[in-house]
């Protein structure tokens, strides 16, 4: 007899559901052993499998499982059942569930369901650390850790040197505002001025690679200016001869219009002596009328044209002499902005420079011996939305969305006595440290 084709004994069903269960639950992440609620912002997958007698095999609801973030108010809301709180143990919580769902779906056996934890709300830490900031939260993780993430403890030593090099740089790239802006001004004094050429100031040695550059660039400038003002002079210069000439040619033609008007008066004078003696027809007299109105018409449009081109005679002689007066003015307003901006940097140079001497005179002992003090550590943690803080040590566990924050201990006195043992910092000090 063939039994390839009969049902599976009932052990061997039992045994494969007692199978899947177990595989199920060596699926949930290892912190969900752990009887901590979820926290707000995890994120989780839910996973609802139910044997099927009647098919021999688990299906899963994948319209209820799926993705899911734990909301501020510690729910999470499925499918048919709504907002499910999760401040149960992670057991309770899948027993609660399943509970639910066997409720809601009259089914005769509550279904198996597992969570798996995705992703954990990150921790923050704060304080005398060298990198504070956000940090992603992992299972086990201890405030020693979390320090160890953000970069360890602050040095004071290190901070003092960055501090110095970041303000050295900035009085550096003061510096070199000076200079363009010094520059400039020359640039702008010489075309106030109207010279053929741009007096600098002497540069400082350190700089004089890049002041050459930059009194180069303004050279540059300062040529393209002055031909451009060139060509708009000679262009105004030529379009004033053209309207010269152009009225001159007019008033030749104004003149020949006043002779054939003189000319055709005389004819009708004649001609009209003539009709009245009978000795010639009425049409010759009518045709040197209209010749007549022709010609001083023709006068009254010579007249209209040359009256316009000296109108733009007039205005292009303006713009001509008004043309090196609204440079100047231009430059005038150029000028003082750029004074203005050049007094702001000497301003800021000045005060860069002081806070530099301050941390200098500050002194590296100080700094060194702050190094040693003790680390103190308090742990920020919500609770049943209340925050709780509490001195930690290095070995406490963290838990998701903690916020640590990392104080050293200070010594004034220590700090005092060897502030006044540090040797006095002078500017010619401060400028070789920016150079």
């Amino acid at each position: 007899m063939n039994l390839s084709h009969r049902a599976p004994h009932p052990y061997f069903r039992a045994t494969l559901a007692i199978s899947a269960l177990v595989i199920l639950a060596g699926a949930v992440s290892p912190a969900l052993a752990d009887s901590a609620p979820l926290a707000p912002q995890t994120k989780i997958r839910l996973t609802v499998v139910q044997w099927m007698p009647s098919k021999g095999q688990f299906e899963r609801w994948d319209a209820i499982g799926g993705e899911y973030t734990v909301s501020d108010a510690g729910e999470v809301s499925l499918p048919f059942l709504g907002p499910q709180p999760v401040g149960l143990d992670n057991t309770s919580l899948t027993n609660e569930i399943a509970k639910r769902l066997q409720a809601k779906m009259g089914l005769a056996q509550a279904p198996a369901v597992t969570i798996d934890v995705l992703d954990y709300p990150s921790i923050y830490v704060v304080g005398d650390v060298t990198a504070p900031g956000q940090y992603k939260f992992h299972s086990g993780l201890s405030l020693l850790q979390s320090l160890a993430m953000s970069g360890g403890p602050l040095r004071a030593a290190a901070q003092q040197q960055s501090e110095t090099i970041k303000l050295a740089g900035e009085l550096q790239e003061i510096d070199h505002s000076l200079l363009r802006s010094s520059a400039k001004l020359a640039r702008l004094q010489a075309e106030m001025a109207g010279t053929k050429d741009i007096v600098f100031d002497q540069p400082p040695a350190t700089d004089q690679q890049y002041a050459e550059s930059l009194y180069q660039e303004e050279r540059v400038i300062f040529q393209a200016r002055a031909n451009a003002l060139d060509k708009q002079s000679v262009a105004l210069v030529e379009l004033r001869n053209l309207l010269t000439a152009e009225i001159d040619t007019l008033e030749e033609k104004l003149k020949g219009s006043d002779d054939n008007i003189q000319s055709v008066e005389e004819q009708l004078t004649s001609v009209k002596t003539l009709v009245q003696k009978g000795l010639t027809i009425t049409s010759r007299q009518m045709d040197l009328e209209r010749l007549l109105t022709t010609y001083r018409s023709d006068r009254l449009d010579l007249v209209t044209a040359i009256m316009r081109g000296r109108q733009a005679i007039n205005e292009t002689t303006r713009n001509l002499e008004g043309l090196s007066d609204t440079r100047r003015s231009e430059v005038a307003s150029e000028v003082q902005a750029e004074k203005a901006t050049l007094d702001q940097l000497k301003l800021k140079r000045d005060t860069t420079q002081q806070l530099l001497l301050e941390e200098l005179s500050n002194g590296a002992r100080a700094n060194n011996r702050g190094e040693d003090l003790p680390l103190t550590f308090i742990v920020s943690r919500r609770d049943k939305g209340q925050v709780n803080q509490f001195q930690a040590a290095e070995t406490t566990e963290l838990v998701p969305g903690d916020v640590v924050r990392v104080t050293r201990a200070r010594s004034a006195d220590a700090l005092s006595d060897d502030a006044a043992a540090l040797p006095v910092q002078t500017e010619a000090h401060v400028s070789q440290v920016s150079r």
